[in-house]
């Protein structure tokens, strides 16, 4: 099965703030609220929404790479994109954790940021190196323990296999690693049998009102992970 997921998830989100100052400060200000829905729906929702809900005692934002998008363009890793920066001014002491993959590239990033500094990034995708900074998680640990360097190149086995064959590249470990890492906050593996209650939880959705002959959500898309494809595609 292929993912394709954006998340921020904020741990200790107090004092509490009303979803509209949380769309307002990191400038979403004209998003208005159209229903409810589910995280299995809002983890890749396909309509540019910013969706919102707890869980596991975690504030977290569900978007379609709207958010963790501004995570591609950073000059420097270890600075801190906007969204970041006003999160962590609003929920001082949080961990503020953005995850986002797509299986179709097998592309998978993640960015933690810990009393308003980055303490992780890294950002992978299928021909394109590692780009990290920071120490590993020890979530990021337990993937690379199914490591090995195989003829100078770092290689995996499968961690549900008892087989020591090593042919799968790190960004061939793409749910492992992504999921592996969301579960610090979410307290459960997205992908397997104990998400069901996380799939379920009810979020509240908000939309950018659409303005006729919009783009939309295509052109968004493009923009975030168009060198990736094209690479992929030998464009």
């Amino acid at each position: 099965m292929g993912f394709k997921t954006s998340i921020i998830c904020i741990t200790n989100p107090f004092p509490a703030i009303e979803d509209r100052k949380l769309l307002d400060e990191p400038g979403f200000n004209n998003y208005i609220a159209t229903g409810l829905t589910d995280f299995d729906s809002a983890m890749y929702p396909g309509d540019e929404s910013i969706n919102i809900g707890t869980y596991n005692d975690c504030l977290v934002l569900a978007d379609d790479y709207i958010l963790t998008g501004e995570l591609e363009n950073l000059s420097a890793p270890e600075q801190l994109c906007r969204f970041e920066q006003k999160l962590s001014s609003l929920f001082p002491g949080s961990e503020i954790l953005s995850v986002a993959c797509n299986s179709t590239v097998n592309y998978h990033m993640y960015a933690l940021v810990v009393n308003g500094r980055r303490v992780r990034y890294k950002r992978i995708a299928d021909g394109f190196p590692v780009f990290e900074f920071g120490e590993k998680l020890k979530e990021e640990d337990e993937v690379y323990a199914y490591s090995d360097i195989i003829n100078g190149e770092r290689m995996f086995r499968s961690p549900y296999k008892d087989d020591l064959v090593y042919d799968m590249t790190e960004d061939q470990m793409m749910e492992d690693f992504a999921f592996g890492v969301a579960k610090r906050h979410l307290g459960v593996m997205i992908s397997h049998s104990e998400d069901e209650e996380l799939m379920e939880t009810e979020f509240r959705k908000y939309l950018k009102p659409v303005k006729k002959g919009s783009a939309g959500k295509s052109a968004l898309k493009e923009n975030i992970f168009s060198r990736y494809f094209k690479k992929w595609l030998n464009i």
